[in-house]
């Protein structure tokens, strides 16, 4: 089949085409060309140039599976539909929670969500099912720590470090994160936060291999992880989040914490780092089951 992604949310559209070549379809992403995103096939400068771009490309393509859904674009891509071409949605959060990229979902034969929260929202695409595909993360370069030889470093060093990477501060509740740590620092543990920002993926995923643990949302607004978590786990390194367990599998090696008790964890966590080596090793193994970017293809492929 041959598959169009448009847009490239957390390279999510990069990382299913990859996989779905693999699965012997012609898959490609058009998509802004843009800093901590993998690079697109059609890389375009602005939405309308990528709206244009996609109008041209259309007759080549049999399945045009957007991310971050359908809204007023949809207009245009009516007379498509209407002759025959398939369309996926993709929502990745605050477009269908808050309803903006929703106007045209009828357009959409599928419509998929990569958190499971988003299966809430059901009513702001008129009722319709909402099918969670978990989000893919690149694991085939990813330098899993030896966790024992971890341990090793940090009684070396004689400090925990954790990593943090918002994308947007206010959304992964980092002042939360800075306070959580300052509170374990002050009851007398010894633990450094490297808060990893603006960098391109190669160099963000090198300072993160770098790191302990890694904390990621720690907004109380949102009970979900992302996937700087699955980027972490892939790695072996423990992922510290605010999630609703029961939204996920069983066996998510997640330590899910809230806010306003990540002082304790932390501190929990430096009095007793050998509580980290199991929770390593499951933490590899959930990602590759869950979030591999094949076995994600795979979950999409019975809709194709």
């Amino acid at each position: 089949m041959k598959i169009l992604h448009v847009n490239n949310q957390a390279s999510v559209g990069y990382l299913l085409s990859r996989s779905q070549r693999k699965l012997g379809h012609k898959s490609d992403l058009l998509a802004l060309n843009m800093k901590g995103q993998r690079e697109p096939d059609y890389a375009e400068k602005s939405v309308r140039t990528l709206f244009l771009r996609l109008l041209n490309l259309l007759p080549s393509y049999e399945l045009i599976h957007v991310h971050g859904g359908i809204g007023i674009s949809g207009l245009g891509l009516a007379p498509f539909k209407a002759s025959g071409k398939r369309f996926f949605a993709h929502y990745h959060g605050s477009e269908l929670r808050e309803g903006i990229q929703t106007s045209f979902h009828r357009i959409a034969e599928r419509i998929f969500v990569s958190t499971p929260d988003l299966l809430r929202y059901c009513d702001n695409v008129g009722g319709r099912e909402l099918i969670h595909i978990p989000n893919p993360v690149h694991m085939g370069d990813s330098e899993r720590i030896d966790i024992h030889r971890r341990l090793k470093e940090i009684e070396k060093r004689g400090h925990i470090l954790a990593s943090h990477l918002p994308s947007l501060r206010e959304v992964k509740g980092t002042d939360n994160v800075i306070k959580g740590v300052e509170e374990a620092k002050g009851s007398g543990v010894s633990i450094e936060l490297d808060i990893i920002e603006n960098l391109p993926p190669d160099e963000a995923m090198k300072r993160l291999e770098r790191s302990d643990i890694c904390i990621d949302w720690m907004s109380p607004d949102y009970d979900i992880h992302g996937v700087v978590s699955v980027e972490a786990m892939a790695r072996g390194i423990p992922a510290i989040c605010n999630i609703e367990r029961s939204l996920y599998p069983e066996d998510i090696p997640i330590m899910d914490c809230k806010p306003e008790e990540l002082g304790r964890l932390l501190r929990d966590i430096c009095s007793n780092p050998e509580r980290l080596v199991e929770i390593s090793r499951r933490s590899r193994e959930y990602a590759v089951a869950h979030h591999h970017p094949d076995n994600v293809a795979r979950l999409i492929e019975r809709f194709l």
